[in-house]
């Protein structure tokens, strides 16, 4: 297997007529947190569910730890914990009852280990899960996705129904179960903000299609807005790297893609009598600039 835990070549899926991915490629590392961001119905849910051999995909590679997902030994599954915000638990167990028997299809399920998140996360055992409020189920989901310690950690929305306090524990979570275990995350939200804190690499899929995959580090160090200001209007603004350009009268806003020193100074040249302003941007900024 390569460095690559989870990999994809021009992934397709498709209903009827309407493509969900449409040659979507994507890479993992291993032992990272890996963000999946997109609009809604950017694919981001079928791409996690084809992962988990809970779709099959219409055309392409896909690759999970190294096997096509829908002919993985049973030993490699037991390696993969999968939380999502549509999981459906069984209503009328309990959480102690329903943790037990998620524990019995796994030979190393750590009881230990998961009575210590169970604590840490203040989940009631004897309580019945029609009687948990949305953040406990998803707290409980979570314990059930990571109670066999998984080497793969693919989670769908996970934190998206907790109030700010137990979405920071849960941040602190993942942050703690990837140094004590090398897990590897691959995480998809909406919560922009909260995926900065903790990813690794980003990938922004728009319909269907990658259309950044990126260190984030690097992602932020090599995206900025430039804002250029002249005493004219500006009716030239041909530009190379440009994710999303506008003007407004003598005012011209570009966001650059490959942004180094040495465009700033090939700007100066192209308009000397301007003011330039070179402004970082967030990833909820670098986001909307890619999808909007």
């Amino acid at each position: 297997m390569s460095d690559l835990i989870i990999e994809t070549k021009n992934l397709t899926k498709s209903y009827g007529s309407f493509k969900a991915l449409d040659g979507l490629d994507l890479n993992v590392p291993e032992g990272v947190v890996y963000g999946l961001l997109g609009k809604n119905g950017a694919g981001k849910t079928t791409t996690l569910r084809i992962f988990m051999s809970l779709l099959k995909p219409t055309g392409g590679i896909v690759k999970v730890l190294g096997h096509t997902p829908q002919k993985m030994p049973l030993s490699l599954r037991q390696q993969i914990g999968y939380s999502s915000d549509s999981m459906q638990l069984i209503p009328w167990l309990k959480v102690g009852d329903i943790l037990n028997y998620n524990g019995s299809f796994y030979d190393n399920w750590d009881t230990q280990y998961v009575k210590q998140w169970v604590e840490r996360l203040n989940l009631p055992l004897d309580k019945r899960v029609f009687h948990l409020s949305r953040g406990n189920r998803q707290k409980l989901a979570l314990v059930m996705a990571i109670g066999h310690r998984p080497k793969l950690l693919i989670l769908d929305e996970p934190a998206g129904g907790l109030d700010p306090a137990a979405r920071k524990e849960f941040l602190e979570s993942m942050i703690e179960l990837i140094h004590e275990s090398g897990t590897s995350i691959i995480l998809s939200s909406h919560l922009l903000t909260d995926l900065e804190r903790i990813s690794d690499c980003i990938g922004i899929i728009d319909d269907g299609k990658m259309k950044v995959e990126m260190n984030l580090e690097n992602l932020k160090m090599t995206t900025r807005q430039i804002k250029i200001i002249t005493q004219n209007n500006i009716k030239d603004a041909n530009l190379d790297g440009v994710i999303s350009l506008e003007t407004s009268g003598n005012m011209l806003k570009v966001i650059f893609n490959d942004w180094k020193e040495n465009k700033y100074h090939n700007l100066k040249q192209r308009f000397p009598e301007a003011t330039i302003e070179v402004e970082s941007l967030n990833l909820e900024e670098i986001f909307l600039a890619y999808t909007r």
